[in-house]
């Protein structure tokens, strides 16, 4: 009796074993597997950062040539980390850098996502200041107003400067320190000047005018000089300009601008907005800039006149006040 006992408690034994032993295999099996397999409720990533940008650089008169701007160009990333090759570094998705000068500097962006995983992306920048474009300063001919011969009549300090569609020629005279070395717009007549010249495109230009006024007769129409820059686009249709180096060439009607109406469409005004210089009451010349950019154009036109008197009188709708207005001289530049 007591040997059937012991049989079957080693029989009883042995299954808790095998049992004991399946149970330790699987808890082995499901620790490794938990060693290898995602963690609860992770999904695979499947849009994993790709790091990329384009580089751009400045460009300005001064040293806007060392500032560059990165366009990034990742995909699939929440952060990025740059690093620009000069000591600087960035956390912003667009930056600027401003590099200290000339030079190759390697520049690197690693884009990563809220996963941990990231992607780099390396370029070589080149920064190099470009060439100074020298913008040629406009040619005018017979800018000081000499007294010289035109294409008909008498010699004349307009000589170069005629349109008779737009008004009456201005007229020869003397003053600062000359004789027959300004061009005067006689009071009450509808005196100007006009001359088309060569610009760069988009560029900027400054006016200098060198002029005198009479004294103010405080009567019913003050003088003003009024000055007119206008755009090619405005000329005469189908009209080609030439621009002429000698007075004798110039024609003297039927050209570029043909009427007042074209003159006055803001439209075809580069310079604005249009501010006459009125008499200062200084008989002394007085020198006054104004400023205007050559937007699309490669030709314009300078048109100056008396202004403030009665625009009834003639056929130009405008006239010169009481005071007679002198110039001894234009001067256009490029800035």
């Amino acid at each position: 009796m007591m040997k059937q006992i012991i049989k079957k408690t080693n029989s009883r034994t042995i299954s808790k074993l095998k049992y004991l032993f399946i149970v330790a295999a699987i808890i082995s099996y499901i620790s490794c597997e938990d060693n290898i397999l995602p963690e609860a409720g992770s999904i695979p990533d499947l849009t994993p950062p790709e790091a990329g940008f384009v580089a751009t650089q400045g460009a300005g008169p001064n040293d806007e040539w060392k500032t560059y701007t990165f366009a990034n160009l990742s995909t699939g990333a929440t952060m990025y980390s740059w690093s620009f090759g000069d000591g600087n570094t960035s956390t912003t998705f667009e930056p600027l850098n401003t590099f200290p000068g000339e030079g190759t500097f390697t520049v690197t962006l690693i884009a990563s996502d809220n996963l941990g995983v990231e992607s780099t992306y390396t370029e070589v920048i080149e920064v190099v200041q470009p060439i100074a474009t020298v913008i040629p300063d406009p040619v005018l001919v017979n800018a000081d107003f000499n007294k010289l011969p035109k294409s008909s009549g008498s010699d004349c300090s307009c000589s170069g400067w005629i349109n008779k569609s737009l008004g009456d020629q201005g007229e020869s005279s003397s003053g600062n320190g000359g004789s027959d070395n300004v061009v005067k717009f006689d009071n009450n007549e509808p005196d100007h000047v006009y001359q088309e010249f060569e610009v760069t495109p988009n560029a900027d230009y400054t006016i200098t005018v060198v002029s005198s006024f009479k004294d103010p007769l405080n009567g019913t129409y003050p003088s003003m000089l009024e000055i007119r820059v206008l755009a090619g686009s405005g000329y005469v249709s189908n009209y080609a300009p030439t621009y002429y180096t000698n007075t004798v060439d110039f024609p003297q009607d039927g050209y570029g601008y043909t009427t007042i109406s074209q003159v006055e469409d803001p439209t075809n005004n580069l310079l604005t907005p249009i501010m006459p210089i009125s008499n200062p009451s200084d008989t002394s010349y007085l020198t006054n800039t104004f400023t205007f950019n050559a937007g699309n154009n490669t030709s314009v036109a300078f048109f100056m006149r008396g202004i403030g008197g009665d625009s009834s009188v003639g056929n130009f709708g405008y006239t010169s006040g009481d005071e007679e207005i002198r110039v001894d001289s234009v001067t256009i530049t490029a800035n």
